[in-house]
Formats: C-alpha cells, sequence, structure tokens
C-alpha cells in the first residue's frame, strides 16, 4: 500500500510541475522522500488502533506497543536530524550517494516503512485479538 501510494504521489507531482530546462519532467531527488508521509501515517494508524482497542476491551501486547511507540518515536525525531545532519548538504537538497544518487533517499524510505510496518503490526495485534 505504502509503495503504491508513493508510485502515484511520484505520477501526480510530476504531471503538475513544470520542466526544468533540458529535463523532461519537472521532478527532483527530493520528490523521491516519503518517509515523513509514512511516519505520520504509521503514527496515525497507531492511535486509531488504540482507540479501537481500548473501546473494544482489548488490549495490545505491551512489548508490542512499547517497540511501536519506540519506531514512531525515532521517526519523529531521531531520524529528522539523522537525515539533516548526514543527507542534507548546505544547499538543503539531499545528497546524491549510492545506487543512482539514491542512496540517502532509500535510507529514509526504508526507515519510514520500518516504522509504518511497526505500526501495522501493532494493529494486526488488535484485530486478530477475540
Amino acid at each position: 500500500m505504502a509503495l503504491g501510494t508513493a508510485a502515484l504521489q511520484l505520477v501526480m507531482k510530476g504531471l503538475s510541475r513544470t520542466n526544468h530546462a533540458g529535463k523532461n519532467h519537472g521532478l527532483s531527488l527530493d520528490d523521491a522522500l516519503f518517509w515523513s508521509d509514512w511516519v505520520i501515517a504509521a503514527a496515525l494508524a497507531l492511535s486509531g488502533s488504540i482507540v479501537v482497542s481500548s473501546s473494544q476491551g482489548k488490549q495490545i501486547p505491551q512489548l508490542q506497543l512499547f517497540l511501536c511507540f519506540a519506531a514512531i518515536f525515532f521517526g519523529c525525531s531521531v531520524l529528522p536530524f539523522f537525515l539533516r545532519i548526514f543527507a542534507y548538504g548546505p544547499d538543503a537538497e539531499i545528497k546524491s550517494w549510492g545506487w543512482w544518487g539514491l542512496g540517502w533517499v532509500l535510507v529514509a524510505n526504508a526507515s519510514g516503512v520500518l516504522v509504518l510496518l511497526s505500526a501495522v503490526w501493532a494493529g494486526v495485534a488488535v484485530y486478530d485479538r477475540q
């Protein structure tokens, strides 16, 4: 679901932008960053799962809930500062590194997906419990 959403966002961004001189599109490397969307979705999904579980008298295992909150804390505080220090240059543009210059994009997006998956994992625990 997250990858499908990201692909659709890229298409919509590409269609809505004017072209850069000498390029077929107006997209930049920053347009491939979706980690913040996924961290926000994770926080909202976890909140929804907690509301549903409490209204239905279900409980999320404590360790699982703690790990999910830790992942969201990481995504909302540690990850942004890590990226600011290591992934962005003084011009506020993401640095080109690794495979096709997408190294930092892949690191950031993979971290965001892991945070999102932690919230999904907690949500599955809520809806699986009878």
